[in-house]
């Protein structure tokens, strides 16, 4: 029988009494975790830091066992630690830069945890933040590993990968087009997107703002039902940012801090898809309409640039206009993964349907109405990818093909990605498929089906584990 420990069990036990005592290792249990009761058998690997050991699960006879550093907190991983692992291969910052780089491989090798922290400081060096006059650079790992340490692992989709995945994607955006000329981007343009992208989502609970507001839960009536999640992961972030040991803006001036602040603020509430609308609204009138047109009265395709700032004298129209293709990259970037290569997107279609059928139980339970997409036992996952990639993510991309042609490879990966959902659709029609093309089996492989584990968040959100997942594409 699996026994399930709580962090009071763990310090009760012999093995971790001394360890648990500890503040560090204490807070490392229960926050890093996310969970209030700890399934042994389900958890990968638990790890506490002391001494730059990690002990690591091994079995309930002995439940951990010493190991070399996988998982490692910023406390204890040096700014040369981080560079040293950056000048491995798999870390060539042109690798991580590829439009075809797979961040799924990444985590593979370097664990969950790191791949924010790794993503974060190569993106940063890209573009040449890394640079004292900038920020303290001693402040930056600590900064990425607290934002890392912050999302939660048990969060399937919202988690650090994605944070890291948009950002990015966002960076993709700058380096295979002109936009940085067309923006007449300044280093804190690029600073504040690139933050702004790590922690769009920071300690996302996997519960939509629609569920906030019918749950009428705190984060909605202390954000009075109005982009919950996103003023909860600004506030989250900037709390961050303001703690001396993580600043990394304690070198900008107070002008400059309050411009990146309000940058931030905009980015992140720009990635709220109730605004959608208004989002690429924005974006559009700052697009000519000759450019919109494919091909004048002679059919030839024009081949007019784009040019985003009217007057660069004008400081107020300026920041107004380079603010608009800002929040327009950050959100463009959020739904980005249906524009990766399709084995990827994949992926990423999986976590995001199992994140919300698990909010759909809650809603079940909690006698709510379940939000769209959220029936585990009626969401048709090709039949929605094909509306969602038709209806948003096309006529998104659209508008940054317009603006910028070299990207032109994120709208041929979402055409492409829409037809192979489209078949997979129209193939479910004929074979007689269920509505749910994504099969869970919370049976561990089929072995012990009547163990299912239910486990608790710290949050207290009951979760499903489930141990495999299946999407059948034939």
């Amino acid at each position: 029988m699996n026994k399930i420990y709580t962090p009071k069990d763990l310090k009760k036990n012999p093995t971790l009494s001394s360890l648990y005592k500890d503040s560090r290792n204490k807070e490392k249990i229960e926050s890093s975790l996310h969970h209030k009761t700890i399934s042994i058998s389900e958890i990968d690997s638990i790890s506490i830091i002391n001494n730059s050991k990690i002990l690591k699960k091994n079995n309930e006879s002995n439940i951990f066992r010493s190991s070399l550093p996988i998982n490692t907190s910023y406390n204890n991983l040096s700014f040369m630690g981080l560079q040293g692992m950056l000048n491995e291969p798999i870390f060539n910052t042109k690798l991580i830069m590829e439009k075809e780089f797979n961040l799924f491989d990444l985590e593979k090798k370097v664990g969950h945890q790191n791949v924010l922290p790794i993503m974060g400081r190569t993106m940063l060096d890209s573009f040449g933040l890394i640079d004292e006059k900038i920020m303290p650079i001693d402040k930056l790992d600590p900064f990425l590993y607290s934002v890392s340490n912050q999302y939660y692992k048990s969060t399937l989709y919202h988690n650090s990968l994605h944070g890291a995945d948009i950002t990015q994607t966002i960076c993709l955006f700058f380096n295979n087009s002109n936009a940085e000329a067309v923006c007449h981007t300044q280093a804190i343009d690029l600073l504040s997107i690139i933050i702004a992208g790590l922690g769009h989502d920071l300690g996302h609970p996997g519960l939509t703002n629609t569920f906030q507001i019918n749950a009428s839960s705190d984060m909605a009536i202390t954000y009075n039902d109005s982009s919950c999640l996103e003023n909860f992961h600004l506030a989250k972030l900037f709390k961050t940012i303001r703690k001396d040991e993580t600043n990394i803006f304690e070198k900008l001036p107070l002008q400059d801090y309050k411009k990146i602040r309000k940058r931030m603020i905009s980015e992140v509430l720009a990635t709220d898809m109730a605004i959608h609308g208004k989002v690429l609204n924005n974006i559009r009138s700052k697009i000519p309409d000759y450019l919109l047109q494919e091909k004048n009265e002679n059919n030839i395709v024009k081949e007019k640039k784009f040019e985003l700032i009217t007057d660069i004298n004008n400081e107020e129209t300026t920041n107004e206009e380079k603010q608009a293709l800002l929040d327009y990259f950050i959100h463009a970037a959020d739904l980005g993964h249906n524009t990766k290569k399709f084995d990827i997107s994949l992926k990423w279609v999986e976590l995001l349907s199992r994140e919300f059928w698990l909010q759909g139980d809650k809603e079940k339970k909690m006698n709510l109405t379940i939000s769209f997409l959220c029936d585990r036992e009626s969401t048709n996952v090709p039949k929605s990818q094909v509306g969602f990639i038709g209806g948003f993510i096309i006529p998104t991309y659209n508008y940054l093909v317009v603006m910028f042609p070299s990207l032109s490879y994120t709208i041929e990966n979402a055409k492409h990605n829409l037809n192979r959902w489209q078949k997979l659709a129209d193939e479910g029609r004929k074979k007689g498929w269920s509505p749910v093309k994504i099969k869970i089996d919370l049976t561990n492989n089929g072995k012990n089906k009547d163990k299912k584990k239910i486990v608790k968040n710290k949050e207290g959100f009951l979760k499903k584990k489930a141990n495999v997942v299946e999407i059948k594409i034939e």
